[in-house]
């Protein structure tokens, strides 16, 4: 299924962005990274913070192209664009944060001492990396 596709069928809409709503959104993404580092907060937020930011980076590229989820079941519905973009470095980094997305569910509603940190680590390390993948691809494919 494409990106088109998706919107065809009315998962996600066509969207209009700009250099500066992409600034923003990594704005954001570097703030939710900045916020994880904070060792006085519990795992299980600093686990939210940093899915958040790779949320975050994950937008501006699905505005890149275009696109954007709607607000309702706006998680899954970010993955499952990014899904669609034939790159097979992001296909990969879905999966680890899909997964994340259901635990940030778990730890930011029902549970506390959800999340490891182990996972945690390991989300952070991979958000860095998809964060800095991301930005390189914009500037490289998308920027004018």
């Amino acid at each position: 299924m494409s990106l088109e596709d998706l919107y065809r069928f009315g998962k996600i809409q066509k969207h209009k962005t700009s250099q500066e709503e992409i600034k923003n959104l990594f704005d954001v993404a570097d703030r939710c990274l900045k916020d994880a580092s904070q060792e006085t907060i519990s795992l299980d937020l600093r686990f939210v913070s940093v899915y958040q930011a790779a949320l975050a980076a994950a937008e501006s590229l699905l505005y890149c192209n275009g696109y954007k989820a709607p607000r309702g079941n706006y998680h899954y519905m970010t993955w499952e664009g990014l899904r669609n973009i034939q790159d097979d470095h992001i296909k990969k980094s879905i999966i680890i944060f899909d997964t994340a997305r259901q635990k940030r569910g778990i730890a930011f509603y029902d549970h506390t001492d959800v999340v490891s940190e182990i996972e945690f680590n390991e989300l952070f390390d991979e958000t860095k990396k998809f964060m800095n993948y991301i930005k390189n691809k914009i500037k490289k494919e998308y920027t004018k």
